[in-house]
């Protein structure tokens, strides 16, 4: 049977080593492409990249960048967190999505003819891939993500746009189990074309030898965009409180806006030492910042299926979270880790200072977070094969099919 050609559309991808926006689309691609023939179109960035080029990773993957304004402007997706986090950097750069987004539409269809499939990353970029699916009758498969599942029940805006990624798509995929069964209820219509294909994690998180530290002091990681959502300022304020928190050193991995408040924030509470802030880091880095960290904590007021908390758990490091309905289910109080409310400082400052007396609970909860994570996360293989099955569904429903990805 032939190959499958595959189209891909996302607003975040990354263009060259050392990229953070959209590294686990990239995760997955990567995996898919090694039976599938795919082509990513994303957005340009602001440095000189060719129109369309290889993945020289993974040689079944070419990748169209949009150039949608001048390179020097081309700053909105493709730095660390995305178009929502570039808007907040900059609210300027508002001017630039209808340059983008029509950048993006076009490419997609013309690209599209020689396609099997589209999937679309994100509702927006699935309420673009449905048009193009129906003026080139193709099938769509597009991936909700979380925080455009979230922003739909802030804006109508956002549900409008999430209502046509829906309708408009053959399968509707969500990178988690609770955010699937809302959407099915929300959209009971389309529940049997709503599923589930959880993010796995690469395969050096789970090679990571590692144990708690020797010492009295407590190795806290923390992983992502300095922005209000994340709720750093939270973890500030919890060390500040915490009553060993001269024991602790918390390494903030990530940049955005809020860098410089967060900074003042510890140095007007008197904790700025037990913070470093190191800016975004290369994906590739991330096993090791892991293997030296002792608890990660994920202080976030909201969240898709965050996969810095995959990571965490595959690398045997417990995870203090935020209990939200995407952290549910992996970070399990007192197993895998420690759940605290939302914007709850003291309970998280309990939670860090357990972590640092209790040094044999902090490792029984990081083994049973590994074993966890290798019996239900798996790696980004065992997430393609969701995918891969989920695309021969999508292809049989239109009466066409092709040989999986795996083949």
């Amino acid at each position: 049977m032939k190959k499958m050609r595959l189209l891909a559309l996302s607003t975040s991808y990354p263009l060259r080593t050392g990229s953070s926006a959209g590294v686990f689309v990239q995760s997955l691609y990567r995996r898919l492409s090694e039976g599938c023939a795919i082509d990513v179109v994303c957005p340009a960035d602001s440095k000189p990249v060719k129109a369309t080029f290889d993945d020289g990773a993974a040689p079944g993957i070419r990748i169209h960048a949009v150039r949608y304004a001048p390179r020097a402007w081309r700053r909105l997706a493709q730095e660390s967190g995305g178009v929502v986090t570039g808007l907040r950097r900059s609210p300027w750069h508002a001017l630039l999505l209808p340059g983008l987004l029509f950048g993006l539409f076009w490419r997609c269809l013309l690209c599209a003819g020689d396609a099997d499939l589209i999937h679309a990353n994100w509702s927006v970029c699935g309420a673009m891939a449905g048009i193009i699916g129906r003026l080139r009758r193709k099938p769509v498969i597009t991936t909700l993500r979380g925080s455009d599942v979230a922003r739909a029940t802030r804006s109508w805006l956002d549900r409008m746009i999430l209502g046509l990624a829906v309708r408009n798509s053959r399968i509707v995929i969500c990178v988690s189990e609770a955010m699937a069964e809302r959407l099915q209820a929300q959209f009971p219509h389309r529940r049997a074309d709503i599923h589930a294909c959880l993010n796995g994690a690469d395969e050096a998180f789970f090679e990571i030898d590692r144990a708690v530290s020797g010492g009295t002091g407590l190795r806290v990681l923390a992983v992502g965009n300095l922005i209000r959502l994340k709720g750093f300022d939270v973890l500030i304020e919890a060390v500040a409180r915490a009553r060993h928190r001269e024991r602790m050193h918390v390494c903030i991995v990530g940049d955005g806006p809020e860098r410089e408040p967060l900074l003042a924030q510890a140095a007007s509470r008197g904790v700025s030492s037990c913070f470093t802030f190191v800016g975004t880091v290369p994906a590739t880095d991330m096993p090791k910042r892991t293997a030296e960290a002792d608890v990660f904590v994920l202080s976030s007021r909201s969240e898709g299926r965050p996969n810095v908390v995959v990571e965490a758990l595959a690398g045997g490091v417990p995870v203090i979270s935020t209990d939200l309905e995407g952290v549910q289910g992996m970070v399990r109080n007192g197993d895998t880790g420690w759940l605290v409310a939302v914007d709850d400082a003291d309970a998280l400052a309990a939670a860090l200072d357990q972590a640092v007396t209790d040094r044999v609970e902090l490792q029984r909860r990081g083994e049973r977070a590994r074993a966890f994570a290798r019996i239900q996360i798996g790696t980004w293989v065992d997430t393609a094969r969701c995918y891969e099955a989920l695309f021969q569904t999508a292809l049989t429903a239109g009466g066409r099919q092709h040989s999986s990805c795996a083949e």
